[in-house]
C-alpha cells in the first residue's frame, strides 16, 4: 500500500499535540518582526509574537524558502512514498504557486492540493487528508476529494479593534477612526480564499450575534447537503482564550 505523508503548513493553527495525533506534517512560516527574521513557533512563542504586536512592533509575513520547503520533502520522501502538501490559499499568499512549480522537479511525488482554505478550515482539510491517507487512499485521490470540497466551508470573523485591519492596509486610517469612535466593529468572511467584508455592526456583541446567525445558517445548508455527522464547527481566536472559550460552550 501507497505511504503518503500529509503536510501543511502553520497557518492552519495546528498546535504540535494535533499534528502529532493526526499525523500531519507542518511547514512552519517565516514572518518578520522589526526587521527581525522569526519561524513561527520556532524562534518566536505565540505569546511572544502577541507582545510585539501590542507594543505596536512592525509585523510582516512572507513565505518560507524553496531551499526549506524542498528539504522537508527530501526529508519525507525518504521514508514515504509521496507527499500531498495543504499550503494556505492562493487567493493570500504565493506559497501555493511556489509549491506547484518546486513539485514539478519531483516526478509526481509531491502532490500540492489548491485547498483555497486557511487557518482552521484549511486544519480541517489536512486531518480529512490524514484520515484518508490512513484508510489507504491514494494521493491522487486525496488531492481530488479536497480540492472539490474545497469550498464547503467559511470563516467569520470579528475583531477587538482596527488597527491592525489599518496597518494592514486592509481598511483607510480614517474608516479606523472613524470606527473606534463609533464602536463599528466589521465582521469579516473568508470563502474560497477571498477575504471580504460581511457586514459592519455597533458593538461587539452584535458582531458575534450576526456571526452566530452565519454559523447557524451555513450549518443547516451543510447538513442538509451532507449529513449532520459531517458538520465541523471551530472556534478560533488571536490571544482571547477566555473568551473564545465561553462562547465555544454557546455555540
Amino acid at each position: 500500500m501507497e505511504k503518503t505523508a500529509i503536510l501543511t503548513d502553520s497557518n492552519s493553527g495546528l498546535t504540535k499535540e494535533e499534528a502529532k495525533r493526526h499525523q500531519i506534517h507542518i511547514l512552519p512560516m517565516t514572518f518578520f518582526v522589526d526587521g527581525r527574521e522569526c519561524v513561527e513557533g520556532v524562534s518566536l512563542s505565540e505569546k511572544e509574537f502577541f507582545e510585539c504586536m501590542r507594543r505596536g512592533d512592525t509585523v510582516s509575513t512572507t513565505q518560507p524558502s524553496l531551499a526549506a520547503l524542498s528539504d522537508l520533502w527530501e526529508e519525507l520522501l525518504k521514508t514515504h512514498d509521496k507527499i500531498v502538501h495543504i499550503p494556505m490559499s492562493k487567493a493570500l499568499s504565493g506559497g501555493y504557486s511556489s509549491a506547484v512549480m518546486l513539485s514539478g522537479d519531483y516526478e509526481g511525488r509531491v502532490l500540492v492540493v489548491d485547498s483555497r482554505r486557511i487557518s482552521v478550515t484549511q486544519a480541517s482539510a489536512a486531518i480529512e487528508a490524514a484520515h484518508l491517507a490512513g484508510d489507504g487512499v491514494p494521493a491522487e485521490e486525496i488531492r481530488a476529494k479536497l480540492e472539490d470540497m474545497a469550498l464547503e466551508a467559511s470563516i467569520y470573523i470579528t475583531v477587538e479593534t482596527l488597527e491592525y485591519l489599518k496597518r494592514g492596509g486592509r481598511i483607510r486610517s480614517v474608516e479606523a477612526l472613524a470606527g473606534e469612535i463609533l464602536n463599528i466593529r466589521p465582521v469579516i468572511q473568508i470563502k474560497g480564499g477571498l477575504l471580504e467584508p460581511y457586514c459592519k455592526v455597533r458593538g461587539r456583541r452584535r458582531a458575534k450575534k450576526e456571526m452566530e446567525d452565519a454559523i447557524l445558517r451555513d450549518g443547516k445548508a451543510l447538513m442538509e447537503k451532507y449529513g449532520e455527522d459531517r458538520l465541523e464547527l471551530y472556534i478560533a481566536h488571536a490571544d482571547a482564550a477566555e473568551e473564545a472559550q465561553e462562547w465555544a460552550g454557546k455555540i
